[in-house]
């Protein structure tokens, strides 16, 4: 029988989306360099996750992630993320502004009102962005004015399934990461 699912109970509303928001936020800080120890195969797999997200870098295998910084609701943004990314010895500060919708559908004016907040606060920075709009699955995500709209406007439109899809089929035996990225 085993264990009651971790991320279910009895709730009329399971809050999908602050889970969601939480565990992403948890994984990106486990790819920053210094958590390597503390579980590589974690470690690793959220290296995995975070090279998904980044497409607009170049970034490759031997890539450090450091200084992962993440705010969950800072100015009515889902994630906001800010991190360092080492390639070859050359640094190249990042950040990602992500929105995480469950059910409900683009407010009018939503994304662009988050990139214009984000723009505005580093305008004197040298950071590179990636916006993005994450849904829970394949099924879901397939809605294609709302995809269109969010190439048009800029953001990389993903799904949670596509980000498990980078990860290798073996689990890492850390218990939360598993029941989140292989068992929800």
């Amino acid at each position: 029988m085993g264990l009651p699912k971790f991320f279910m109970d009895d709730s009329e509303s399971m809050k999908y989306e602050e889970t969601i928001d939480f565990f992403l936020s948890w994984t990106f800080r486990c790819a920053d360099i210094v958590y390597k120890k503390e579980n590589e195969i974690v470690y690793n797999y959220s290296k995995l996750i975070l090279q998904k997200l980044l497409l607009n870098f170049s970034i490759s295998n031997e890539s450090i992630f450091k200084n992962i910084k993440v705010w969950k609701q800072h100015s009515n943004i889902d994630l906001w993320v800010e991190l360092t990314i080492e390639v070859d010895g050359i640094e190249q500060k990042a950040a990602m502004i992500i929105e995480n919708k469950m059910y409900s559908s683009i407010r009018n004016g939503q994304l662009e009102n988050y990139k214009e907040i984000a723009l505005e606060y580093y305008k004197d920075d040298d950071r590179k962005f990636e916006f993005i709009f994450l849904r829970p699955d394949y099924e879901i995500g397939n809605k294609t004015s709302e995809k269109a709209k969010c190439e048009e406007l800029g953001y990389m439109y993903l799904n949670l399934e596509e980000l498990k899809d980078a990860l290798p089929n073996k689990k890492t035996k850390n218990h939360l990461f598993d029941e989140f990225w292989f068992n929800w």
